[in-house]
């Protein structure tokens, strides 16, 4: 996932940038990530955390986003743990993109969402002509 507006990309940080350290379970290497947002999803309660790297890291693009499911035990301290399926993932990247859309009237790949509009009628326009 990358966010392609820097501009929009500070606006959405929060002020106080909390620092979130992961360890590479392969590596054993930790690695600082600033968390970008974290929201739940009302149909599974599920809480994600979307997270920034701070220095480079491999198989990352700048503006490329890590989401962790986030779990609290009973005392409350958070845990991240990745996503596994595929699906979930995208669950959550939908997630993210509906809420940078109502934050910022775009997706998080610079799109308004009027284009996808005109290409499902576009589509649905062609459907119809092959039918005839």
């Amino acid at each position: 996932m990358s966010i392609t507006d820097d501009k929009n990309k500070d606006l959405f940080l929060d002020e106080d940038e909390e620092v979130i350290v992961l360890k590479n379970e392969e590596t054993g290497e930790e690695v600082e990530f600033t968390l970008v947002a974290m929201l739940e999803d009302e149909d599974s309660g599920k809480v994600y955390a979307y997270l920034e790297p701070n220095q480079p890291v491999e198989g990352f693009e700048e503006g490329d986003l890590l989401i962790n499911e986030v779990v609290f035990d009973e005392d409350g301290n958070e845990s991240y743990l990745p996503i596994e399926s595929e699906e979930e993932l995208d669950r959550a990247f939908k997630l993210f993109d509906d809420d940078y859309y109502e934050t910022f009237g775009m997706h998080c790949d610079g799109s308004d969402g009027e284009d996808d509009e005109e290409d499902d009628e576009e589509e649905d326009d062609e459907g119809d002509e092959e039918e005839e």
